[in-house]
């Protein structure tokens, strides 16, 4: 057992490390201020029987979010499908009415002016509840003039706003001196989280460090004698820095049957695109293609990951995400890169959880974080908050799944590949938790 927490410090660092900042960030999420408050205050100019619940309901949230006309503005909207309504507050007060809703619903990377939206949104939301028990098509368009900030003269098409609300008592409670929506903000004491869920989250990594080594390290324990007889730096070697390691990898080309396996796993790997579970970081989601490409990593080799990388991104674009943007290089280079380091861990040496988990720290926050991460803020013009907002917390909570599937699934092929000369015999006999 010693020997196996000799070997297996890293990983048992790895799970720590990853535990702890994991927990500072849920830590960072829970501890927002919860009392950060978008506010809309207004009156009805004529008495209106609503149901302030009709507020709340997500069919007409729903609905201002598919506007593409605004009721009150005249003008065609296209921001308000990107507002995230977590929660949402309608109560009446004294004689006007308030509508609430957490101010961090407008702050998507893709809202251009937040301020604005806000406005907008929350006063369609009043409009469309207004709908149920009023009929908008009596009141008559009006128009109003304006003068820009150059003093330029300009109209804007007011839909029944000015029958329905108070916009007096409108203007003097819900906006600011610069004019801006109010924002209603509590203090909220995060510190002694801020500590706690930190020092857990460690506490949980280390525990669930020493089980693996614990539970898995028995497992592998009598491979660890027989190290020596699976490298002989002919065939199988212990790291990528021999000259025989890529002349073994070029003569991959030369097997037909090598070149049939690639093109099945690189059909696998594009089929799986269309496959996308949701992660709960923004856009980002989970896909399966890390399972194709690294069993083709570990039996291609790296000039084969170069090539099945760069046709994975590129013809997984062009097949099934053409409609959702511009084609960008960037990630054709983050993908070969990936398939490269794959390659690098598992092609022509023993299989272990430590090599799995020292690949996914390079494909997450090389690749992944650093490369994909600024290659959206360069071509897409995301802010540089989305990085460690979005793109980061994804990275460091996936890396120990991502790194077990990834272990798992090459422990389960390694047999059958070496069975079938693809791999080595060797390799199968040297698979190790470290």
């Amino acid at each position: 057992m010693g020997k196996i927490l000799k070997k297996g410090w890293f990983v048992i660092v790895i799970i720590t490390f990853t535990f702890a900042v994991l927990g500072f960030f849920i830590s960072w999420t829970f501890c927002k201020d919860p009392g950060s408050k978008t506010v809309i205050k207004f009156k009805y100019k004529e008495e209106i029987n609503i149901k302030l619940s009709d507020f709340e309901k997500k069919e007409n949230i729903d609905k201002v979010k598919e506007l593409q006309y605004s009721y009150y503005t005249g003008s065609s909207i296209s921001t308000y499908k990107y507002v995230n309504i977590k929660s949402i507050t309608a109560s009446k007060i004294d004689d006007y009415y308030q509508i609430k809703v957490n101010d961090n619903a407008f702050s998507d990377t893709n809202i251009k002016n937040p301020e604005s939206v806000k406005k907008g949104f929350l006063r369609n939301l009043t409009l469309i509840v207004v709908e149920q028990y009023v009929d908008l098509s009596e009141y008559p368009d009006e128009t109003q003039d304006k003068v820009d900030k150059e003093g330029n003269p300009y109209q804007v098409t007011i839909k029944g706003v000015s029958k329905l609300f108070d916009t007096t008592f409108y203007n003097e409670n819900s906006l600011d001196e610069e004019g801006n929506l109010f924002v209603e903000t509590s203090n909220y004491n995060r510190n002694i989280r801020l500590i706690l869920y930190p020092v857990v989250g460690g506490l949980i990594g280390i525990i669930v460090g020493f089980t693996v080594v614990l539970v898995l390290g028995k497992k592998f324990s009598e491979k660890l004698d027989r190290e020596e007889e699976i490298f002989d730096n002919e065939t199988v070697f212990k790291h990528p820095f021999h000259k025989r390691y890529w002349v073994e990898a070029a003569k991959e080309f030369k097997s037909v049957k090598k070149m049939v396996i690639m093109a099945l796993l690189l059909g696998l790997t594009l089929v799986s695109k269309l496959i996308v579970l949701p992660s709960g970081f923004g856009t980002l989601g989970f896909r399966f293609g890390l399972i194709f490409l690294s069993v083709a990593c570990m039996i291609g080799g790296p000039y084969f990951a170069l090539i099945i990388g760069a046709l994975s991104d590129i013809l997984g674009f062009f097949l099934f995400e053409s409609g959702s943007g511009a084609f960008n290089p960037i990630f054709t280079l983050s993908a070969m890169l990936t398939c490269f380091i794959y390659a690098l861990c598992f092609y022509r040496t023993n299989i272990s959880f430590t090599k799995a988990l020292i690949a996914r720290i390079f494909v997450n926050f090389i690749c992944n974080f650093i490369i994909e991460g600024f290659g959206q803020i360069i071509v897409y013009k995301y802010k540089f908050s989305w990085l460690y907002l979005t793109s980061l917390p994804k990275q460091i909570a996936y890396l120990i799944p991502q790194s077990i599937i990834v272990f798992v699934v090459l422990i389960v092929v390694a047999p059958i590949a070496a069975d079938t000369n693809f791999i080595d015999e060797k390799i199968k006999k040297g698979i190790s938790l470290f």
